[in-house]
């Protein structure tokens, strides 16, 4: 077994400890902590299509993520961007809080999508090479 095998076991193993033994209230897993000038934001990072309009086009994320940082947001006062790396190697960010404020709908599926106008553009991923 590989040392990554490994670590996602343990990780596994880590949740089932947290969820069954523990007994937490709420558990997610934070695809980035940054600290930036002394501050520490949640960052959650996707890349994949962007939605096609109707209603508008945009990018989402599941609704149980949107969910569980929100109320981290509000317990603790740390923020949550949502930083959106499209197919076509475009940058998107906004805070999530944001977002929450503006137009947004939840697809069958369970992903909260965002207007695109919503988002901050933050240019282009260079090209690789």
């Amino acid at each position: 077994m590989s040392i990554t095998a490994i670590g996602r076991e343990g990780e596994l193993l880590a949740r089932d400890v947290l969820i069954n033994r523990f007994k937490v209230d709420g558990i997610f897993q934070a695809d980035w902590l940054v600290e930036k000038n002394g501050k520490y934001y949640v960052v959650e990072v996707k890349h994949k299509e962007m939605f096609k309009a109707p209603p508008f086009d945009g990018h989402g994320l599941d609704v149980r993520q949107v969910k569980s940082r929100m109320r981290f947001f509000r317990s603790v006062g740390v923020r949550c961007l949502f930083l959106v790396i499209d197919m076509t190697g475009l940058i998107f960010w906004q805070w999530l809080d944001v977002l929450e404020n503006g137009p947004k709908f939840d697809t069958k599926n369970g992903v909260r999508i965002y207007a695109l106008d919503s988002f901050v553009r933050a240019g282009r991923i260079a090209e690789a090479g």
